[in-house]
């Protein structure tokens, strides 16, 4: 992670008995920390468990000051340049 967010709210307790969820992923940087989130059912309100479906969200963004976690992808070239 490029900010220290998530170290710093975990740190001062901001959140009380809550914690912050962290995966590990792998990247083209290799293993990174990110924070995600666990999608919920609308209809039971659990998590979500069945094949096929997702089941998290791993953020690319910090949640907490929007910075990016990684460089933005290149765009590629256009006919027009």
């Amino acid at each position: 992670m490029t900010c220290s967010c998530i170290e710093t709210i975990e740190a001062e307790q901001l959140l009380g008995e809550h914690r912050i969820d962290i995966a590990i992923c792998l990247t083209k940087t290799g293993l990174v920390a990110r924070a995600y989130s666990r999608l919920l059912r609308r209809d039971t309100g659990k998590p979500e468990t069945r094949r096929g479906k997702h089941s998290s969200i791993v953020a690319t963004f910090c949640p907490f000051c929007g910075e990016r976690y990684e460089p933005a992808p290149a765009e590629p070239a256009s006919a027009d340049a």
